[in-house]
């Protein structure tokens, strides 16, 4: 209600920009005003009512109080005055309302001359309509005048002009009255939203320019014409001019010509202004190189603004090409460190294998300076490596030391004695893993450091850092600050994972993996109920791999998505093809697990083997599920609905955390045989088996013991509970030829021990 009547509110700084605005109205009230007053003064004397007589003289007095407020806020009354002069507006607009209010009720009244009492409406509407229509309009002084003028008007009408005449006519004094504050309000809006608006863009031009008068970089915005716009500090104490007129400004290449400072550049700025022009035409960027007088050199690039316009940026490069140049006499140093870098380090092991000299190469890895960089921040990260980089210049006289690059550096030592190296290398982690205190924050770091001999280990340079860097992969494998020498053997590991994952992935590729089967038994019944399906590689005229190493690689290399789709397209035609019901344990990898596609796979094959999924189970590691339980739960949630069954493999071989295991979508458990081997003979391992046991019971999951070797075992998960059993006590993986015998052989080894639980 308050912004309909008073208009929304506005800070006093655009108050006063609306009050000003009535200095654009003088002349208006000065020759309308009294035109109005005198008109209304002279049908009241022709009238001859004291009545309208003085609201006639009053309505005069009115336009007064108007005409000489605008008249002093045209002349440039200051902020003080503005909000004196808004009040004798307001005043002066209500003693107007009131006077024509009052004269129209009058004259009305005595039954005058129509012509009279048509003049004088007319003066009333018009005032009302002038007042509220354009500028000076207040949403408040509408509503007033509608009730001091149309209401009385209105009702005049109606009352004293002829029926239906005057009922029509003061209807429509009313409407018209209602429309005079309506458009009131809007023009109030309007103008206010548009001093709003102003005064944002103002203070956003404000911004930018104070933003760019004190923009360290030298900044020019041209117009089409390339005429300097605008020109920030920086800019003119570069060239050496003095501010522009912004009424009159000059031409760019006007500009550039009488700059002081660029009188050495006279050829430049030549060469720049024909080539700008060319480019200005295409509204192409551009640029130059131009030497001040004091032999500084300035880049200077010119970019189209999007709609019109240039921007200029003038920058000084003296520095940076100094620092150019520096820096392409110190490219063989680390800038961080002051150490030789990579490039250097390179040719000075070249040519110290070149002169046939012996020396040690020691590679050094930081350990747990990520950890640094994270918690503390780059800039003490950087601090770290150069006292890093300083420990190791001097922890040794002789010693080269260069930055790789990171937190891996080299160092080379003189010598070729392998225990003397070792001694070096325990040095240098001793003397890295003294802790340094920055402020307040104190860093240390560990280090794994790799050596290689030379000549023995390499006679040229790639070849040593090879085997160096062989020895620091075998150092890092191992937990802590740790050293490693170079072996032949590391090198033959190393080409041996390399052959082996190169036959990995021809096998997957070839589908050249066979699966073994190995049942589980029922120990209630002693029946093979189950079997799982293990990958085996199918031996080729390599080395044999072992189960253990292809899906070792096949999960290193990505490819364990394809050995289970491998097992599982031999493995459910067998099972389901059998002739007796079995099911089929499969194990399945948390990297496969995640896949989008995996149920829709698996889903696939089980229906082209006819194998339905209430007779397969995937075992999943303890580890994985609880190292990766949120992506994997999707895929294993929608399998457990299908019908497909999921157990946790070597349950208790990791750290499981109990309320996850709770919440995951499991129902069966399969004790590790780590925890098995051996238990008869140890009562307290007996005993942490039993408590497995007892956790899957207290849970409601089968319970499966793998890796029964021994009829001691079987006795001990028969005794604690274990629903299944398997393991080479029963029968040893076998192929798929022979599952009739392995299932006849291992249910014989069941009911053998049933017997003696029973004779016992």
């Amino acid at each position: 209600m308050t912004v309909l009547l008073i208009g929304p509110a506005l800070p006093p700084n655009l108050q006063a920009e609306l009050t000003r605005d009535l200095g654009n109205y003088f002349l208006s009230f000065a020759l309308a005003g009294p035109v109005a007053a005198f008109t209304c003064i002279a049908i009241a004397v022709a009238a001859k009512s004291l009545a309208a007589l003085f609201f006639a003289g009053l309505a005069l007095a009115g336009f007064l109080f108007v005409i000489f407020a605008c008249r002093a806020v045209r002349d440039g009354a200051d902020e003080e005055q503005l909000e004196e002069l808004e009040a004798r507006y307001v005043l002066g607009t209500i003693i107007i309302s009131i006077g024509l209010g009052g004269i129209v009720a009058s004259v009305l009244a005595r039954n005058e001359p129509f012509l009279a009492e048509a003049v004088l409406a007319m003066v009333a509407l018009a005032t009302l309509g002038a007042a509220n229509g354009t500028g000076p309009g207040r949403p408040l002084l509408a509503v007033v005048q509608f009730i001091t003028i149309s209401l009385p008007l209105g009702i005049s009408l109606a009352l004293f002009w002829p029926l239906p005449w005057g009922v029509a006519a003061g209807c429509g004094v009313f409407v018209y009255g209602t429309l005079c504050v309506a458009m009131a309000h809007r023009a109030y809006a309007a103008r206010t939203e548009l001093l709003v608006t102003r005064e944002a863009q103002g203070a956003e031009r404000r911004r930018l320019d104070a933003a760019l008068q004190h923009l360290g970089q030298a900044v020019a915005i041209l117009d089409n014409d390339l005429r300097v716009l605008v020109i920030n500090g920086t800019a003119l104490t570069m060239l050496g001019v003095e501010p522009i007129d912004p009424r009159n400004p000059p031409a760019f290449s006007e500009l550039l010509a009488k700059a002081p400072n660029l009188q050495k550049a006279a050829t430049d700025r030549e060469e720049f202004l024909g080539h700008a022009a060319m480019l200005v035409a295409a509204r192409q960027p551009f640029n130059a190189v131009m030497h001040l007088n004091d032999d500084r050199m300035i880049d200077m690039e010119c970019h189209p603004i999007p709609g019109s316009g240039w921007v200029s940026v003038m920058r000084d490069s003296t520095g940076e090409r100094h620092a150019i140049a520096e820096l392409n006499r110190e490219i063989r140093r680390c800038p961080i460190t002051g150490l030789p870098n990579r490039r250097a380090f390179v040719e000075a092991l070249d040519q110290r294998l070149a002169r046939g000299d012996r020396f040690s190469l020691l590679l050094v890895d930081l350990d747990g300076f990520k950890q640094v960089n994270d918690r503390h921040g780059h800039a003490i990260g950087d601090r770290v490596i150069t006292r890093i980089g300083f420990r190791l210049r001097t922890a040794d006289q002789g010693l080269f030391a260069a930055r790789l690059g990171g937190d891996e550096f080299a160092v080379l030592a003189d010598g070729d004695d392998a225990a003397g190296a070792h001694r070096l290398a325990r040095r240098l982690i001793d003397t890295i893993d003294q802790p340094a205190l920055f402020g307040e924050a104190e860093v240390q770091v560990g280090a794994a450091i790799g050596i290689a001999l030379a000549p023995e280990d390499g006679t040229i340079g790639e070849e040593l850092l090879r085997s160096a860097d062989l020895a620091l992969l075998a150092a890092k494998a191992q937990p802590g600050s740790h050293i490693c020498l170079f072996t032949t053997e590391l090198k033959q590991k190393s080409a041996r994972v390399a052959g082996v994952e190169s036959r990995v992935r021809s096998a997957l590729r070839a589908g050249a993996i066979d699966v073994a089967y190995q049942p589980l038994i029922d120990l209630n019944t002693g029946r093979a109920i189950a079997l799982e399906a293990l990958a085996r590689w199918r031996p080729d005229s390599g080395e044999a791999i072992s189960p253990d190493e292809l899906v070792a690689v096949a999960e290193a290399r990505g490819l364990v998505g394809k050995l289970r789709r491998l097992v599982l397209s031999q493995a459910a035609p067998v099972v389901a093809g059998l002739g007796r019901p079995m099911n089929l344990w499969l194990n399945a990898s948390v990297l496969d697990l995640r896949q989008p596609g995996l149920v829709d796979e698996v889903m696939t094959e089980l229906n082209r083997a006819g194998l339905p999924p209430s007779r397969l189970a995937l075992e999943v590691t303890e580890t994985a599920l609880m190292t990766d339980e949120s992506a994997c739960l999707a895929n294993l949630e929608q399998l457990v609905s299908l019908g497909v069954g999921v157990a946790m493999d070597d349950f208790g071989a990791g750290f499981s955390s109990l309320e996850r295991l709770r919440r995951l979508p499991i129902n069966a458990l399969k004790i590790s045989g780590s925890l098995l081997a051996g238990a008869p003979d140890q009562p307290a391992a007996a005993d942490i088996f039993r408590v497995a046991a007892n956790l899957g019971h207290s849970m409601g999951l089968m319970l499966v013991a793998e890796g029964v070797e021994s009829q001691a075992e079987l006795d001990l998960a028969r005794s604690a509970g274990i629903h299944r059993v398997q393991g080479f006590a029963l029968s040893p993986p076998v192929a798929a030829e022979r599952i009739a015998d392995a299932i006849a052989s291992a249910e014989a080894a069941a009911r053998a021990g049933l017997r003696l639980r029973a004779a016992s």
